[in-house]
This record gives structure tokens, sequence and C-alpha cells, in this order.
């Protein structure tokens, strides 16, 4: 991560490993107090953590972090053709990185939100995509 980023599959791999580790705690417990539900403990946390996984945009917080921490400096590069393959949520980041590193702006160039064709397909991220885009083009 700190050589190359993050990416979908490396947070969603690491959410795995966590929930493992818990998995692993919760029946080294259960080995010492035969009286634990270690396997109503080891269900409910996989029911939490995939409720969040769920609920928070992955795409959105891994381009948050790439443009971050290649700002910082954390990043010695940024690979803007990834955060393109991204959904809408990265649009606005991939904004952001156009803004201090030239490659980016040409993937920019040739992305487009996810249109919405009733409102079941609307979501906040592709609105705020939407804007965003809208916005550079009026430039």
């Amino acid at each position: 991560i700190g050589s190359y980023g993050l990416t979908r599959l490396r947070v969603l791999t690491e959410v795995i490993m966590l929930w493992i580790a818990l998995t692993t705690v919760t029946v080294c417990l259960w080995l010492f107090m035969p009286k634990l539900p270690y396997m109503k403990v080891v269900i409910l946390t996989a029911m939490v953590i995939g409720a969040v996984v769920f609920w928070v945009d992955v795409d959105t917080v891994v381009a948050s972090y790439n443009v971050s921490a290649y700002e910082t400096g954390l990043l010695k590069q940024l690979d803007a053709a990834y955060l393109a393959t991204l959904s809408d949520g990265a649009i606005p980041y991939i904004a952001r990185a156009a803004e201090i590193m030239p490659g980016a702006g040409n993937v920019l160039n040739s992305l487009e939100p996810n249109r919405w064709n009733d409102l079941r397909d609307w979501n906040i991220a592709s609105w705020l995509a939407e804007r965003v885009l809208q916005q550079i083009l009026a430039r």
C-alpha cells in the first residue's frame, strides 16, 4: 500500500483478514471459556463487517486515500488510469489529482458519469461526479 496505494481488492482483502483475526481470537477465547457462544460472535462480526463494507463506498475511499497520499508525498506516483476504473465516487478525486498531476487530466476527459434513467439509478456519488464534470466542461 505504501508503494502502490490502495486498490479495491486490497481494501476488501484487509477487511476479510480483519474478520479472520477476530474469528481466530474468538475461537481461542472459546478454548478457555467453553460457555462462550463463539459461533454467534463469529456470525455477528461477519454481519457487522459486511454491513459496514456495503454501506461505505470502497471506491471513494480508495480514490480519496490515493490522491491524498500523493499530495502529501506518501505515494511517489499516482495511477490515474486505475482510478478511472473505479465508480463515479472517484471522479471528484481524479479532478483534484488533475490539478496537481498532468496525466490525470487526460483520464478525466474520457470519463462520463453513469447516467440514471430513473430514480432507482440515482445516487449521491453519480450526482457529485456529474457536477464535477460539468464544472470542468464549463472551464
